[in-house]
């Protein structure tokens, strides 16, 4: 009897600390947290101005499973743009046309800035494996207004210009065209309403519109 408590005890001993109430258990959430907690910081603070260890800290876990689960810095960076481009993508085909928000406390908010900041560092963000927003958009344009592949895919990429444009120049916008009288989110449906109605716009080749203008 002896033997086997003295055997529980040196077992009990031998065990780590135990982990704290809501911190991260396991490679996927591990890896949730840190992707969340970065995005949030990343846009709220700018890339360059967060610590790895500000991102560990917001996502309760210890800074050296960054590297575990992710990797670098940059690839950190890389792997929260990719993240939110998922996330966006996914909410326009389960709501096709529909606003996506504008504030950072949403997907598209945080996706607008983290596409701004990394574009303004020259870092590659085409190229990026995975489905991406503008893809998901076309798709919608397909299935919802009959467009052709090729019609959906331009249509989809002016409707996204407008969009980001519109998010990363509001202020500007609307101070420079005198409309500080009008609610911004008059404004901001406008803009909605305009997209739905590019997206829902056939189009062809200016090569093609001329062959047809021919006697």
């Amino acid at each position: 009897m002896a033997d086997g408590a003295e055997r529980r005890t040196t077992a009990t001993k031998r065990r780590g600390p135990k982990r704290a109430a809501g911190e991260p258990a396991g490679p996927d959430q591990v890896r949730r947290a840190l992707l969340d907690a970065a995005a949030e910081l990343f846009v709220r603070d700018g890339v360059h101005r967060v610590s790895l260890r500000e991102v560990a800290a917001g996502a309760n876990v210890h800074p050296n499973l960054i590297r575990r689960y992710i990797g670098t810095r940059d690839d950190l960076v890389m792997a929260v743009f990719d993240d939110l481009s998922s996330q966006l993508a996914e909410l326009v085909l389960r709501n096709p046309l529909a606003g996506q928000g504008h504030g950072p406390a949403t997907v598209m908010g945080r996706w607008v800035r983290m596409l701004d900041q990394l574009v303004l560092e020259g870092r590659p963000v085409v190229g990026r494996a995975g489905f991406n927003p503008v893809l998901a958009l076309a798709q919608t344009l397909r299935e919802g207004y009959g467009l052709d592949d090729r019609a959906a895919r331009v249509r989809a990429a002016q409707v996204g210009a407008l969009a980001l444009g519109w998010r990363v120049f509001e202020e500007y916008l609307l101070e420079a065209g005198g409309l500080g009288d009008l609610p911004v989110e008059v404004l901001r449906a406008e803009l909605a309403d305009t997209n739905r109605r590019i997206g829902a716009t056939p189009w062809r080749p200016p090569s093609e519109a001329a062959d047809d203008a021919l006697p």
